[in-house]
């Protein structure tokens, strides 16, 4: 019955217009809150925990706001011109 609900959290979010990170997420948050007996600093210490020693995942995530921050600033058309 619990896969059914974070699947109808995630598909609902989506329906009304939440990214699909944001969603995916929102919903994983929300249903550790409610179905488990952890906290939410408990949550995002894990998070962190998870990504200490490895630091070149985080490039990812960096290499997008890179990408974000050239094409609102127009650095990217002169790039590629």
């Amino acid at each position: 019955m619990e896969v059914v609900l974070l699947f109808a959290l995630v598909i609902g979010l989506l329906i009304i217009g939440v990214p699909i990170a944001v969603s995916l997420g929102m919903s994983s948050v929300l249903f550790l809150l409610a179905f488990s007996d952890s906290s939410l600093a408990s949550v995002a210490q894990t998070l962190f925990s998870a990504f200490e020693g490895h630091y070149t995942l985080l490039a990812i995530p960096f290499f997008i706001l890179a990408s974000a921050f050239m094409t609102t600033g127009g650095v990217a058309k002169r790039i590629i011109r």
